[in-house]
């Protein structure tokens, strides 16, 4: 948490630092590299989960493969290259008969593009997207009971908890318009999934466990 404090703080001071800066009204582009902190939405629509096959099977309430995630990250934007550094929180709570899931996650991205088209008011950029992805997931009855004069672990029941982390790449574009009134970039892209994401638990032993990789998933971004 420090550490990421920190980065914090002097990305704020870099931003500062560079808005300061001078840049002349008579060229289409500067050569200086401009820092901004932004906040943004995204929507992941992942092709598919393959614990939901285990999921179906039993007649339980399936994962949302659609979801969204609310971002707080950096972009730099230079002559010929820019990109952006974001930090996103997932949420969704689907629920189906009696049965509940809560899907909770943090979504860690960095693109790395080159500036095809840099005017003042407009840019269109291109390049590789990296991101990390960590997912809790709860899976419970609605009517599960917790008794406070029973809280031995072997008398309770009906709550399973478990967790996976998944690396993603591929390629992505973005677009930013009003740059001069009211910036907004749209980013778009297409991520390969290119680890196992078994799932674990902290709370017990997982058997027959699956893989979740090459379930990839497209990417849409709006980004104040």
């Amino acid at each position: 948490m420090k550490k990421i404090v920190l980065a914090l703080v002097v990305l704020s001071f870099i931003k500062v630092s560079a808005q300061e800066e001078t840049q002349p009204k008579d060229t289409v582009c500067s050569s200086k590299v401009v820092v901004n902190m932004r906040l943004g939405f995204s929507v992941l629509a992942n092709n598919s989960f393959n614990l939901n096959q285990k999921l179906k099977s039993q007649n339980l309430t399936e994962l949302n493969e659609t979801l969204p995630a609310f971002m707080l990250g950096f972009e730099f934007f230079g002559e010929k290259m820019s990109g952006d550094l974001e930090f996103g929180f997932i949420y969704a709570n689907p629920d189906k008969n009696s049965v509940e899931v809560l899907q909770r996650g943090f979504d860690t991205r960095a693109r790395v593009h080159y500036n095809v088209v840099n005017q003042e008011k407009f840019a269109f950029t291109t390049g590789l997207s990296l991101a990390f992805t960590g997912n809790d997931i709860d899976i419970y009855s609605k009517s599960n009971t917790i008794d406070l004069n029973n809280l031995n672990p072997e008398t309770n029941s009906g709550h399973i908890s478990i967790r996976n982390q998944m690396f993603y790449a591929g390629p992505s574009v973005s677009v930013y318009l009003f740059r001069k009134s009211f910036p907004i970039r749209l980013n778009a892209g297409y991520e390969f999934a290119l680890t196992r994401g078994r799932y674990k638990s902290d709370f017990g032993s997982v058997i027959n466990n699956i893989n979740e990789n090459g379930n990839n998933r497209l990417v849409f971004g709006l980004v104040f």
